[in-house]
């Protein structure tokens, strides 16, 4: 009898936690689907980058710029200035607003002496500098981060150039 109990038990628990789980994923999709196509109706991939004004985590100290990226038949050449301040970050993120482990800082980032970068996101990476593996999330979004920049207007007019590029 107390086998019994333990194993309805057992079988119980089973099921809600397979409830949650499919729950808990189920929702992620959806978000990372509502997400997406509000996205896709701000800007095209691979043609431009937008300063954002608002977001989750958003901070009024930093400026943002995002960069819808498609990187499935191109890769993505993005061109602009690492502003002087406290930090600057070039980071891409997946469909679930997921950082992916390449990524370019302002103390990794090559760049001329009057600070201007080209960076590259690319699915197929080729030793480039400034390059950004996407291999894992070939679609996604893009954030350039200036923290606390010392001007930050010369900042917001400063808009990073986006094109896509062949790949080779």
């Amino acid at each position: 009898m107390a086998n019994n109990i333990i194993r309805i038990i057992l079988i119980n628990l089973a099921i809600i936690g397979l409830f949650f789980t499919v729950i808990y994923y189920g929702s992620m999709e959806v978000t990372a689907f509502q997400l997406a196509r509000r996205r896709k109706n701000k800007n095209k991939p691979n043609t431009e980058a937008r300063i954002a004004k608002q977001g989750v985590g958003f901070n009024p100290s930093n400026i943002y710029f995002t960069v819808n990226y498609d990187c499935q038949n191109t890769d993505v050449e993005i061109r602009g200035i690492v502003p002087k301040g406290i930090y600057w970050s070039l980071v891409a993120y997946d469909k679930y607003t997921m950082p992916l482990n390449s990524y370019l800082f302002d103390k990794t980032i090559k760049k001329d002496e009057e600070d201007r970068y080209i960076a590259y996101l690319t699915t197929k990476p080729k030793g480039r500098s400034n390059e950004i593996d996407v291999s894992a999330s070939p679609k996604g979004l893009v954030l350039i981060r200036s923290s606390f920049p010392e001007n930050p207007d010369r900042v917001v007019k400063a808009v990073p150039q986006v094109r896509a590029i062949p790949q080779n």
